[in-house]
C-alpha cells in the first residue's frame, strides 16, 4: 500500500461533486478539495483515469501527489499502523 495525497481545483460545481463523490470513496477527506489515500500505485493509476474522464483539462486542476516517508512531526504527533477516522 502507498500513501497519496489527491489536491483538486475544479470549476464547474457538478465536476466538482462527481470528483469529490469518487475520492469520498477512496480517501479521507482533510481539506474541502483536499483528500488522503491508501492504496496501490496501480489503484491509483486507474483512479487518475477515472478523474480525467470528469474533469476538464482546460479549466480544472488536479494534482497527485505520493507520500514517500513521514516527513517531521511537530508538537504531539503519534505514527500510527493503521488509518483512524474520527467522528
Amino acid at each position: 500500500m502507498r500513501e497519496f495525497i489527491v489536491a483538486y481545483d475544479v470549476s464547474d460545481n457538478k465536476r466538482l461533486r462527481k470528483v469529490a463523490k469518487l475520492l469520498e470513496k477512496v480517501g479521507i477527506r482533510i481539506e474541502y478539495s483536499l483528500f488522503f489515500v491508501r492504496m496501490s500505485k496501480e489503484e491509483m493509476v486507474n483512479i487518475a483515469f477515472k478523474i480525467s474522464e470528469i474533469i476538464d483539462n482546460n479549466m480544472d486542476d488536479v494534482r497527485i501527489y505520493e507520500i514517500e516517508d513521514y516527513g517531521i512531526a511537530l508538537g504531539r504527533a503519534d505514527l500510527l499502523d493503521e488509518m483512524y477516522i474520527i467522528r
